[in-house]
């Protein structure tokens, strides 16, 4: 087993920023809400994040890794719909499963399905977005929402600062959002 270099090391890196984040938050969520279901999702999504970016290995691995990890991927992206738009779980299933054969599907004919996911979750967070302007004070959520959004921009843009590139980039900002929404979610919760 031997460690990748360079920005996908990095990557990797900043995949363990969002999963602390993650980890706390789902630990320091003690209703068991979907916000908790959240969290535990983005910290699996975080995990197979690090090794698929940190570690060298053979493209069918790294296929299937991609593929579980696009499921897990639509899991916790519709989860934030199930949450913003209160949809059931069987909601979030079905679009889950639908958006992970589209996903698998790319990357089986070696399409760029990040791009696709990146584009499905920038149009989830302004769907989310638009629930909640329509709602009571939630403005923790949006901050957060909007830090995501200015991290995927930064993904879909394909830029590089120093060690970063577009996906580390994304990372961290992903991580400073989810913060954010954590703060929001807590809020909410101890609330109700």
């Amino acid at each position: 087993m031997e460690l990748t270099s360079g920005f996908e090391l990095t990557t990797s890196i900043t995949n363990i920023f969002i999963f602390v984040v993650s980890l706390i938050s789902f630990i320091k969520i003690k209703k068991n809400s979907m916000w908790k279901f959240f969290f535990f999702c983005m910290c699996i999504c975080s995990f197979l994040g690090v090794i698929v970016h940190g570690i060298e290995m053979s493209q069918n691995t790294n296929n299937i890794l991609w593929a579980i990890l696009s499921l897990c991927f639509t899991i916790t992206v519709n989860t934030l719909l199930c949450i913003f738009m209160n949809l059931r779980y069987k909601h979030m299933i079905i679009l889950s499963v639908l958006l992970s054969i589209l996903l698998c599907t790319q990357l089986l004919l070696d399409l760029n399905f990040i791009l696709t996911f990146t584009l499905y979750v920038l149009l989830v967070l302004i769907l989310c977005t638009y629930y909640i302007l329509k709602s009571d004070n939630r403005k923790l959520y949006l901050i957060g929402f909007f830090i995501t959004l200015i991290g995927g921009i930064l993904m879909l843009s394909k830029c590089k600062i120093s060690i970063l590139n577009h996906n580390g980039l994304c990372h961290v900002f992903m991580a400073v959002g989810l913060v954010f929404l954590y703060l929001g979610s807590k809020k909410e919760i101890d609330y109700n």
